[in-house]
């Protein structure tokens, strides 16, 4: 009898190695957030100009012994006024503020650089 249990615990074993592993349903990419995001709201806009990176002395000599393009000079910009929704105010000076308004609720992300989202 013993004998007959064995077998069929082997034979059990055997099939469950067999078996196609369970399948986990989908799940949605993690986006790893390398900076710290404020929220608020835009108070006031003006056009402003934007100054060229000092941070670096003679990088557009470098770029140009590598035959790259010079960085980038003065540009028009804006400046965004923003009241946090911890009651303090900010302001933020960037290239493109496309699409944003006095009023617009937004996201402040804050990483290597400012940028603004849409909340």
């Amino acid at each position: 009898m013993r004998f007959g249990k064995r077998i069929v615990f082997a034979w059990f074993l055997a099939l469950a190695s067999c078996a196609a592993p369970a399948r986990l349903p989908p799940q949605a990419p993690v986006v790893p957030v390398a900076g710290q995001m404020t929220l608020g709201r835009i108070v006031a806009i003006r056009q402003v100009t934007i100054a060229e990176n000092t941070g670096a002395p003679g990088l557009n000599a470098v770029l140009s012994a590598l035959n790259q393009p010079a960085a980038p000079t003065p540009a028009s910009g804006t400046e965004v006024v923003i009241q946090q929704d911890n009651g303090s105010t900010i302001d933020i000076a960037q290239a493109n503020t496309a699409g944003f308004a006095v009023g617009d609720e937004v996201g402040i992300i804050v990483t290597n650089h400012t940028e603004l989202v849409h909340r």
